[in-house]
């Protein structure tokens, strides 16, 4: 009788989907050793298996990024408050908080605009230098289960570039939700996995950098995944580069 066991060399996909449940996926390939999957029910791709914790915490530890954002602190501070000009109207209250902070400039914005402006990142290198070039800023520094009991409800959350690095999603929106007054406004950025401008061959688009981003949403992924947490999309917003930007409301 033939041998049909699979190839110790076949990647072995995800149990099911993080998202839908689905478990048929496809495998997109390979970067530096850690294998990508896209599942066909609701496009999520994901590595798996997921990098170890410490090695996802390594990447955070005096995040390499700040050096160039603080020469860029002028400009971060305008583009945010461009960008929260276009949206705060919709929220309705004046608390907000800036999940994934780093050092700090959408809070500063925020501020300046007249918000009660709460910034919150779990590297102490960025909280440090958010407190030290904009002092006028409340800030944590530490996971988000750990936020200062009294501070929330939040009427507006800002949510920019930092899903795609989270191991477990749905962990974070259960202690995000009780955090976010009723009818609270998401703004949510993330790498388009299903936009017309990703690659053919999945791991050449130059957002698929593992362990730094282990999770790529699609449109219909958003979807399925902000309805689970109690959130209604109000709109995705058009982009060019293969970017998902979704405006959201808690239900």
């Amino acid at each position: 009788m033939p041998d049909t066991s699979p190839s110790p060399l076949t990647p072995t996909p995800p149990p099911s989907c993080m998202v839908c449940s689905g478990v048929a996926f496809i495998p997109l390939g390979a970067h530096k050793g850690h294998e990508i999957f896209r599942c066909t029910t609701c496009g999520l791709c994901v590595v798996h298996p997921l990098p170890a914790l410490e090695q996802i915490a390594d990447i955070y530890e005096d995040y390499a990024s700040n050096d160039l954002y603080i020469v860029k602190t002028k400009k971060k501070v305008a583009r945010s408050r461009k960008r929260l000009k276009r949206y705060m109207h919709l929220a309705k209250g004046k608390r907000f908080i800036d999940l994934g902070c780093n050092i700090g400039t959408t809070v500063e914005a925020a501020r300046e605009l007249g918000l009660d402006a709460h910034g919150i990142d779990i590297d102490s290198v960025s909280v440090n230098t958010a407190r030290k070039i904009f002092p006028a800023g409340k800030y944590h520094q530490g996971p988000l289960e750990t936020m200062p009991a009294d501070w929330g409800p939040f009427d507006l959350a800002f949510f920019t570039e930092v899903i795609e690095h989270i191991p477990d999603p749905h962990a974070y929106f259960e202690a995000l939700v009780p955090r976010l007054a009723q009818g609270a406004v998401l703004y949510l950025t993330t790498p388009d996995a299903g936009h017309w401008r990703v690659p053919k061959r999945f791991t050449d688009w130059d957002q698929v950098f593992p362990p730094d981003h282990i999770i790529y949403f699609t449109k219909d992924a958003m979807t399925r995944f902000l309805d689970q947490h109690g959130f209604d999309v109000i709109r995705f917003i058009w982009s060019h580069k293969p970017a998902l930007k979704v405006l959201a409301r808690k239900r």
